[in-house]
Order: structure tokens, then sequence, then C-alpha cells
């Protein structure tokens, strides 16, 4: 019992550390699969868990997407118009929404080739997984939903609506080897895996800031703009003479791209009675190292400025003629203002650094339960980004695995996370099925949405399915 009230303890203090410190939801599963009785999926979370029933396994097609929406169904305002036998969307209202909440998407894919894992003896199990990754996140400028939401522009003489990150795209394949040693005196297994990264594709824009004022009378305008795009890839973005943007695929230089970098994963376990601790940290490291085609994107000159006179009504029409010459005047203005160098400098970008601190008591070979503390930094731990924005987040998830008939695995969860602005989520569930005919094929699905049990409340989904080979001991 005093085991018990001590796990009981670090529980609640992680749980206040974690609700107290959350600056934004942004994750978008559960990990519904850390706390299970027999996936294999478990490794992928903390490299020190391995299927305690299994002698070794083979992880195949497995398919993994997350996406975050700034809105839900329900936030959009949509109401029916029986007058009018029309459904109405009232624009403002989103606006004001968006000004509220923000205006950010995630979109995360992964797709496992394959993997391996197997015992060679009591004390060591040894794994290894193969595997595509990518990864988007997309912010729309704070500033520029106000200007939006403002009506009349000249009750605003500046107005700036730039913002950091605003868009970071990267895909890249993955290679990871990894081992657990349990400790043969102390019920202690610790974990560690590398994971080699290569760069397929980044394009990323790291700063884009944009000042307008304008004049009581808005008679005139000037702009002020500061901008930093990086880009790189097995494709090669190329500039022609009246500025256009495009890639080359036909400067592929080889298949295997020169784009290597490299993240690590730790963990541990710690078993007491029926009871497991543990706790890992998920693509620590400085993430792919951009070398192929790598293209910064910068302004001429700093905080570049023009002005705009604005239209002269006494002469914009003559005998029936509209003189057209402030649209000149306004683009070239404008092209002046973007005006821009390129140059070719390679750069390290990081990956999404998880934390994991979990602990679950298993009740039996037919129930587990479980409490997890999701962590999650956006630019990585470490961050090499050239911003100094690096969102943190977390879901705090209660979790039940059930072993039904020894060949099906049922597993439910519920995150409590809240956001930014206070609001708090109580309802964020997921399912996962796991399904073993003939005790060595697996096959599992598993759905998320964090952001509320109602459907049309939902923000944020995750949705992942495959199948696995286990060789179950017993």
């Amino acid at each position: 019992m005093k085991q018990l009230r001590h796990i009981l303890t670090a529980t609640v203090l992680l749980m206040g550390m974690a609700m107290g410190n959350t600056q934004a939801q942004q994750i978008t599963d559960n990990a519904v699969f850390y706390h299970s009785i027999r996936s294999p999926w478990s490794n992928s979370l903390n490299p020190a868990l391995f299927p305690s029933e299994s002698g070794w396994y083979a992880t195949t097609a497995k398919t993994s997407v997350q996406l975050a929406l700034p809105m839900s169904y329900k936030d959009f305002g949509l109401r029916y118009d029986p007058e009018r036998d029309v459904t109405v969307l009232n624009v403002n209202h989103v606006l004001n929404q968006l000004k509220l909440y923000g205006c950010h998407f995630d979109h995360n894919s992964d797709v496992n080739l394959l993997g391996f894992g197997f015992t060679i003896s009591d004390y060591l199990h040894i794994t290894a997984s193969a595997g595509v990754k990518y990864l988007t996140s997309f912010t729309v400028p704070l500033g520029f939903v106000e200007l939006l939401t403002e009506g009349n522009i000249n009750e605003s003489h500046h107005i700036d609506f730039g913002a950091k990150d605003i868009f970071n795209g990267q895909m890249y394949a993955y290679a990871s080897v990894g081992a657990a040693f349990k400790l043969p005196i102390f019920p202690l297994t610790i974990g560690a895996r590398v994971n080699v990264l290569d760069g397929l594709m980044a394009v990323s824009v790291d700063n884009l800031s944009i000042d307008l004022a304008t004049s009581e009378d808005i008679s005139s305008m000037q702009l002020k703009s500061d901008f930093l795009i990086h880009t790189a890839g097995i494709a090669k973005l190329s500039v022609d003479d009246l500025g256009k943007f495009s890639f080359e695929w036909d400067n592929i230089k080889k298949i295997i791209p020169n784009n290597f970098g490299y993240s690590f994963d730790i963990g541990a376990k710690l078993k007491v009675n029926i009871f497991d601790l543990s706790m890992s940290i998920v693509d620590l490291g400085p993430g792919a190292h951009w070398q192929q085609n790598p293209l910064t994107i910068v302004p001429k000159q700093q905080d570049v400025t023009i002005t705009f006179d604005g239209i002269d009504l006494s002469t914009l029409l003559t005998n029936g003629v509209i003189d057209t010459s402030f649209i000149g005047r306004f683009k070239d203005s404008a092209l002046a203002m973007i005006d821009y160098t390129t140059e070719a400098n390679d750069f390290w970008y990081c990956v999404p650094t998880r934390l994991y601190i979990g602990a679950s008591a298993s009740l039996g070979k037919l129930l587990k339960v479980g409490y997890l503390l999701q962590g999650q930094w956006t630019n990585g731990w470490f961050s090499n980004h050239h911003t100094d924005s690096n969102p943190f987040a977390c879901n705090n998830t209660l979790s039940a695995h059930f072993n039904l008939f020894n060949w099906m695995e049922l597993s439910v969860a519920n995150s409590i996370t809240k956001d930014a602005n206070n609001n708090w989520s109580w309802g964020n569930p997921g399912i996962a099925v796991t399904v073993s005919p003939g005790r060595k094929l697996q096959v599992f699905a598993a759905l998320e949405y964090v952001s509320s049990i109602r459907l049309a409340e939902v923000k944020a989904a995750h949705v992942m399915f495959g199948i696995n080979m286990v060789g179950l001991k017993n």
C-alpha cells in the first residue's frame, strides 16, 4: 500500500505540472497504444517497452494520419434559414472566432514500411524499423485576421500582420535501430534507439513581417516587409527572369538524397509488483541536415519601405476612359517591397520532440489501466529553427486495455486538456481494436479525436490502421 500511495502521489503531481504548463492544444492523439498489452506500437513510443507476451514481432503496412484545425464544424456558426430554405454562414462570426482562438493547421502522416523486434534472451530486445513521415504546419498571422475584422482600415493607422513559423513542411525517410536491456538484479528496463533521417523535401516560411500604415484620409499607404524562406530537397527550386518560382524534378542527383540527419529515443520502465512506471523522450536531436538543393530567400534590403499615394478620382475617368496608371504604380511599389536575394546555404531542422511519462497497473491478464502524460515541443527540444517560437503542448490521458477471448485487445482512452486561453476540455476520446486471428496475425485500427467528445466540436483527429505479425510466447 505504501508503494501504491507513492505511485498515486507522483501521478497526481505529474498531472498538476502538465496542466499548469500547457500553452496550446496541438497534440492530435492520445497515444492509445502506449500501455497496450501486446501491440508492438508501444515500443515506437518508448524503446524500453516490448510486448510482454511476444517473443518476436514484424510490423508491416501501417498508415497514420493526424489533422488539427483551428475551428470545429460548430464554431463556423452555420445556421439554417427556414424562410429562404438555405444554410447561412456568417463570415464575421468566423473571423471573430479565428481572432479569438488563432488560425493554425497541422497535418502529419506516417507510413511504416517494415519493422522487426525479437527477444535474444529474457533480458535483451532488439528492434529495427523504417518508414516515411510528412509533417506540415500552417499558421495564418493573427494580425491579418485582425485586419479583416477591423472594418474601415483608417481605424488602425499601423497594422502588423506578420508572424513567425507561418509554414513548415518536411518529408523525410527514417531508419531506426534500437535495443532494450532488463537489469538482472533490479526490475528496471532501459532502452535506446537511433533514428537516421534522410530528407526528401523541406519548405518553410520562418518569418514574414508586413507593417501597413495609412494616413487618416487613406490618401497614402506605406508598407514595410521582412521575410525568411527556406527550401531544400530532391527537387531544385529555380527562379526565372520574371521572378517565377518552379521546382525542377529533372535535377534529382541520385536516388538517395543527401539530406542526412539523426535523432535519438531513450526510455526506461520500472516494474513494482503489478505496477509499471515508465518514461521516454522520442526524437531528441538536431533532425535533418538539408544539404541538397538548399535555397534561402531573404529581402535584398532589410526594412524595405514603399509608398502608394492612392488614386486621384478627379482624373480616374476622362471622356469615358479609365486611367489605370495607379495599378502600375502600386504593382511597381509592391514588387520593390518583395525584391529578394537567394543564397545556397545548408540548414538543420528539428522534428517535433515528444515526452511520455506513464504509470499503469495490470489487473491479471484481462485488464490493464494506465495514466500517461504526453508532451510535445513543436520545433524540437533543442530547436535549431530560425525563430524563437517553440510551442509546447500536452495531453493527460487515462486508458484501459482489455484482453478479450485471448485473441482481441480493446483499448479505450480519454485525455484531459487545457488550451492557451485556459479553456478545459474533458472529453477527448480514443479507441483502438487489435484482432489476432491464429495468434500470429494482428489487424489493428485506432481512432482518436481531441477537442471534444461531440463530432460537431472536433478540431483534431488521428486515424491509424495496419497489419502486424507476432510470435506469442503462450
